[in-house]
């Protein structure tokens, strides 16, 4: 029998005395992530991250949270977090913030569904550090964890997503219960996430009805999220529902189904990324969707991704593809790198698709190496050349092998090898955001940004 490490924990009210500034929200600007120091930008000085620690009545060395909180909460990384049931900061009115110390565990518990979601108006700053990242895990022993133990963490935020038929706001309920998201703020501010991990969790709770290891729904340009590990999840790593947000450094290890996944309009970036499968689950590496059915709602899904390495399982039998487009999307995919999926490396469906990346959408400087390239092989092909939607070699090239270093996903090392194909082959990107990268895939040959704060235990 699976054990909690917390079945003995009793139902108990948190007690809060106090609160953070719910005002503090300058967190990290810093477009230079590679470069970035590892201290917490909302502690100034020697005071304490938590001014005002939460407090709580500890029973079996954990701190239970339940509902709906209203007042700030600042947890410390002294005590263990149990998210019983579903968690949400703030009541979609009012601003409540939730402030996470650097080397800090939260919990979810898995005897029922768990997890923390943001409300939006209401902000979480998760800032954690190389050295002492964040980690959202299951409340299972260790060796007895899996996929699906608990939801996940999830942000509403009041950006604008399509599919409301004119309405204005537009706004919609989250899947998995999570709360509303979207409205007229493309630059919302919902805080900091970075150098957390989100372990074992993704609940399927009916069909088209999940929670994702970490969804973004209408978040807003002023969000930070940058060094996110998603492990071992049950349904999707990350997806955005609509909105602006951008990511930097984000990890999806061991996914139960697609590894990227975006709809209802996202606009964001994207830099620097890694989906790696096992054998024992998972479907496509990125998944792209305007609307599941008004293909041209707007606002379209655009976003822009550089340095992104796909690596798949060829073994997986399902849906496995390495990015699959479809239902309107567009994008500008340049320096990706894609290994190993079972049906192909890519695939474009559906006309308003390939409409969009003939006109004003592109994939460039992408590198595949799959038994079978395209979903469609030399037809694809062919009307993608014709099309202008994808140009043969040396914007876009086939090869056997990308030489990376190693693919185990007991601990991948994903950066190339002397003499990859990936190497010198990319276009950096420009922009203020941007890091200047002029290699494809999410690795350059020496430096590799996963070290220390990233985790891939089995069970």
């Amino acid at each position: 029998m699976r054990t909690s490490l917390f079945l003995s924990l009793p139902l108990f009210f948190l007690a809060c005395d106090g609160g953070t500034d719910s005002s503090d929200t300058s967190g990290d600007t810093d477009d230079t992530a590679d470069t970035d120091t590892d201290t917490a930008d909302t502690d100034t000085g020697d005071a304490p991250f938590c001014e005002t620690p939460t407090a709580c009545v500890d029973v079996g060395g954990a701190c239970a949270l339940e509902g709906v909180q209203t007042e700030d909460l600042c947890l410390t990384a002294d005590k263990a977090w149990l998210l019983r049931g579903g968690v949400t900061i703030g009541d979609d009115v009012n601003s409540t913030t939730i402030k996470i110390e650097p080397g800090t565990t939260v919990y979810g518990e898995s005897a029922q569904v768990s997890f923390l979601a943001i409300a939006r108006h209401s902000k979480i700053i998760a800032e954690g550090t190389a050295t002492a990242p964040i980690v959202f895990t299951s409340d299972q022993l260790d060796g007895q964890r899996g996929r699906g133990d608990w939801g996940g963490l999830a942000i509403n935020g009041l950006a604008t997503i399509n599919g409301c038929d004119g309405s204005d706001p537009c706004e919609a309920e989250a899947e998995g219960g999570v709360g509303k998201y979207g409205g007229d703020n493309d630059a919302d501010n919902s805080g900091i996430v970075k150098y957390v991990r989100l372990e074992f969790g993704g609940v399927v709770i009916s069909t088209d009805n999940e929670i994702n290891g970490f969804g973004l729904a209408g978040v807003g340009s002023g969000t930070v999220i940058d060094y996110v590990q998603i492990h071992a999840q049950n349904d999707d790593c990350i997806e955005f529902w609509g909105g602006t947000v951008s990511a930097k450094h984000v990890v999806c290890s061991l996914p139960g189904d697609d590894g990227i996944d975006w709809d209802f309009g996202w606009r964001g970036n994207m830099q620097h990324a890694l989906v790696i499968q096992d054998a024992a689950a998972g479907n496509n590496g990125i998944e792209a969707d305007n609307h599941e059915s008004a293909f041209a709602s707007e606002p379209i899904s655009n976003p822009t991704l550089s340095n992104i390495t796909l690596v798949g399982e060829s073994t997986i039998a399902a849906s496995n593809y390495g990015t699959m487009l479809r239902r309107g999307t567009s994008g500008h995919l340049t320096n990706i790198a894609i290994t190993g999926f079972s049906k192909a490396c890519l695939s474009i469906r559906d006309q308003q698709t390939y409409d969009n990346f003939a006109t004003t959408s592109a994939i460039d400087h992408t590198i595949m190496a799959c038994a079978k390239p395209y979903e469609d092989s030399a037809d694809e092909l062919e009307s993608m050349q014709e099309g202008d939607v994808f140009e043969a070699e040396p914007t876009n090239a086939i090869e056997a092998d990308l030489m990376l270093t190693g693919v185990a996903v007991a601990g991948p090392d994903l950066r190339p090898k002397s003499g990859s194909p990936l190497l010198g082959s990319g276009q950096a990107p420009s922009g203020a955001w941007w890091d200047a990268a002029t290699y494809v895939g999410a690795f350059d040959g020496t430096t590799d940004w996963t070290d220390g704060w990233t985790a891939y235990p089995a069970n």
